[in-house]
């Protein structure tokens, strides 16, 4: 009785497992299925991807390697020159619909085309993307944005589960064309640190499960710079 109470108290706590990886994927597959068709406000926008329109794996972080303030990121980068990210678009995965989906923090990072992404451009925090698909099962969630580029960007998000296992895994596509993918490994858990190609722990990755809804020309304003600025001064 007394090692039954020890172990029920250290699933509470969200101790990780003896030897638990902070690094998890859901295994190679040709079999997957997309679902998805988008929301009515990103419509002003066309959805852009790198993607092929297939997904053979997708990518996680837990524990050690989700840690404030975005390390376990995961994102994709694009230069679509001067225009507007309507919305964000999101490819995700899960194994078992065992626990309530925990919220995520968007971002768009400056840069990551020609060089890592930079500077935190906007952040829509404590999104909840619903429920997300099993695999080999993806879901699309698409979040509204409403954030001015002038060159290269990266979109991504951090899911907010530091100091537990994985909630749910960006979508990656293995042999499509290549694109920018990017994730942010945090410091002291058997990775180059910072921002890095997932192909540093996953393998070959072309591109991963983030695209933008863009709308082409000069944007009025930026509608999240209030929000960063709460957050980041």
């Amino acid at each position: 009785m007394v090692r039954l109470t020890v172990l029920i108290a250290t699933c509470v706590l969200g101790a990780p497992p003896a030897e638990a990886s902070p690094a998890v994927s859901l295994g190679y597959s040709e079999e997957t299925a997309i679902l998805g068709t988008g929301i009515e406000e990103c419509a002003s926008g066309i959805l852009t991807y790198h993607h092929d329109g297939s997904f053979e794996n997708g990518y996680a972080w837990q524990y050690s390697g989700q840690q404030p303030p975005y390390y376990g990121a995961l994102g994709e980068a694009y230069d679509l020159t001067e225009g507007l990210v309507v919305c964000g678009a999101y490819w995700l995965s899960q194994l078992m619909d065992f626990w309530v989906d925990p919220p995520a923090d968007c971002y768009i990072w400056q840069g990551g085309t020609g060089s890592a992404p930079g500077a935190v451009l906007a952040l829509v925090a404590g999104v909840d993307f619903g429920p997300t698909a099993i695999w080999p099962a993806i879901s699309r969630h698409d979040i509204e944005m409403g954030v001015a580029v002038d060159g290269p960007f990266t979109i991504g998000y951090w899911g907010r589960w530091p100091g537990n296992g994985s909630g749910w895994y960006c979508a990656a596509d293995v042999n499509g064309a290549v694109g920018h993918p990017w994730t942010c490994i945090a410091p002291g858990i058997g990775y180059p640190s910072g921002w890095q190609d997932p192909s540093v722990v996953w393998g070959p990755t072309a591109s991963m499960g983030c695209g933008v809804y863009f709308q082409e020309g000069t944007p009025v304003e930026s509608e999240t710079w209030g929000s960063i600025k709460a957050v980041f001064r």
